[in-house]
């Protein structure tokens, strides 16, 4: 079984992927620690501790962590998210309460104690990441491996921006932070929109009605927190519950090795992935790749995972 902690801005692809990760018996899902990014992190920590409750899991601790990117102001999504951050499902307000620690104190606490039996997959932006680092360059060291949903890396046909036309949301948020967590030396996966974005793995209005029939409580859960966004768009794409199933099961993906970098200067590419590709530079002016980058999903076995684990389908 592998251990992981969810770092995320709980919005309703989050909150697939929280659920995902509590119906896959391959994961320990150890602790969820929560940030500003989707919408504000006072949002995003009771959406988490909302989800929890509504699957009847009540011992794994919620840490709240930064309200603000690094150096720049809050860019939020409600006008994608919805303004509670889950579609304005209006699920009950939780009974369950926060952990009393920092997002950063957890993170920095759990991978101390158990070094490098830790994956962190974060569906966030990088600023809980990032501080950690700032605060403790062990824990680069630490953590078992981080994956993080984030990034455009222009290596599929998908591979092109969200937030502007070069970057994607959780990395345009954060640009500082991102780079911060992509020079660190951390283990690190990234699974971007050349992947979370394929067609063959985008949840269907026929896929949604498959799960609103369904009599499960995490479907329920499920249907009630994607229908607007399934009403609104005829799909929805599972960016952030694909970074669970990179770690569930990694050969669910085609992934390769590359130097990436992080634009945080232009306001055109702010937050943009570049990938260093120039194959043809000699050895000595090479940059060694500091990240594994996923540039395939086979969509049709995530998609069985997903519904199976989450629908009950």
């Amino acid at each position: 079984m592998k251990s992981i902690i969810i770092d995320c801005d709980t919005g309703v692809d989050d909150a697939l992927a929280i659920m995902l990760a509590l119906k896959s018996p391959e994961l320990d899902l150890r602790a969820i620690t929560t940030l500003s990014g989707n919408v504000h992190v006072d949002k995003t920590s009771i959406n988490s501790l909302k989800i929890l409750e509504a699957m009847g899991v009540f011992k794994i601790p919620v840490a709240k962590g930064m309200n603000k990117p690094l150096l720049r102001d809050l860019e939020v999504a409600e006008e994608f998210h919805g303004k509670d951050g889950l579609g304005d499902s209006d699920l009950p307000l939780p009974k369950l309460q926060l952990n009393e620690r920092h997002a950063v104190d957890l993170l920095l606490e759990e991978t101390a104690a158990k070094p490098k039996t830790i994956t962190v997959v974060a569906t966030g932006p990088l600023t809980n990441i990032a501080t950690a680092l700032l605060r403790e360059p062990k824990f680069a060291e630490n953590v078992q491996g981080l994956v993080i949903m984030g990034g455009a890396y222009g290596l599929t046909a998908y591979g092109y921006g969200n937030a502007n036309a070069a970057a994607e949301f959780n990395i345009y948020v954060d640009p500082e932070a991102a780079s911060i967590v992509s020079r660190s030396g951390i283990p690190l996966t990234c699974v971007g929109l050349d992947v979370t974005t394929d067609p063959k793995a985008t949840l269907t209005m026929d896929l949604h009605r498959r799960i609103d029939r369904s009599k499960t409580d995490s479907a329920k859960i499920a249907a009630r927190t994607t229908r607007q966004l399934i009403t609104r768009y005829g799909l929805l794409h599972l960016h952030d519950p694909m970074a669970v199933a990179e770690v569930v099961d990694p050969s669910l993906f085609t992934t390769k090795k590359y130097h990436v970098d992080i634009e945080t200067v232009s306001n055109l590419t702010r937050g943009q992935t570049v990938v260093d590709r120039r194959d043809w530079l000699p050895q000595s002016q090479k940059r060694p790749p500091n990240a594994s980058v996923c540039t395939g999903v086979e969509g049709e076995r995530f998609l069985k995972m997903f519904m199976q684990r989450v629908a009950g389908d």
